[in-house]
């Protein structure tokens, strides 16, 4: 690259290269690194999401000693550094919790279900899906659980299951919309196979009816 006024435009690559990406947990792998890799970042844009994440990829990220205040309730909610909104008032008023902008402008990343909202969404789902029949109440528990069936290519009759990379948990509405679904459907429109008795995704116990028939 020459010092020529207008020259701006370099041909060859960078001088120094890393042979290896940096790694933030190559030399800690205390419980802090862990926890900061498997963080969920929620309620915020894209934008907000990617330099989140650059902080806590590049060590950088700095976590806060106590809960700050809101800046809409004034209440000290916020439990996630970077965050100028708690969880509540975000989801309540639909903006990113970090730059403040409205879901109409950017697209929000949904908050994900708190332990005992989990908890709940469990129960109400086991009573609802005990009137299905097992296969269709093993459909419902792929959705719910963001697994669905994929053939093996190496083999042709056998099929497996395996997770699928969804981004989006599952909503309250749409785990109904899906019920619905399956209550109107007849049986041959939702028969994925062979029936795998070995799958750990669902209890038999928990999830058959009582006066099931024989």
């Amino acid at each position: 690259m020459s010092s020529k006024r207008g020259d701006c435009q370099r041909k060859r690559p960078q001088r120094h290269q890393n042979s290896t990406s940096f790694k933030n947990d190559l030399h800690d792998t205390s419980d802090r690194i862990k926890k900061l890799n498997a963080m969920s970042i929620n309620e915020v844009c894209q934008k907000c999401h990617d330099v989140i994440q650059w902080k806590i990829k590049y060590r950088k990220y700095k976590a806060l000693t106590q809960p700050r205040a809101c800046t809409k309730c004034n209440e000290r909610k916020v439990k996630k550094a970077y965050h100028v909104l708690c969880r509540d008032c975000a989801i309540s008023s639909k903006k990113c919790a970090k730059c403040l902008k409205s879901e109409s402008e950017v697209p929000i990343i949904p908050s994900e279900p708190t332990d005992e909202e989990k908890l709940r969404l469990d129960i109400e789902m086991k009573q609802l899906i005990k009137s299905l029949p097992e296969r269709k109440r093993r459909t419902f528990l792929r959705f719910m659980h963001g697994k669905k069936k994929k053939k093996n290519k190496d083999c042709d009759d056998e099929e497996i299951e395996e997770e699928s990379q969804v981004k989006k948990v599952p909503t309250r509405d749409e785990l109904l919309m899906k019920l619905e679904k399956l209550k109107v459907g007849t049986d041959e429109e939702f028969y994925d196979g062979v029936i795998d008795e070995n799958d750990e995704s669902w209890n038999s116990e928990d999830y058959s009816s009582d006066d099931e028939e024989e």
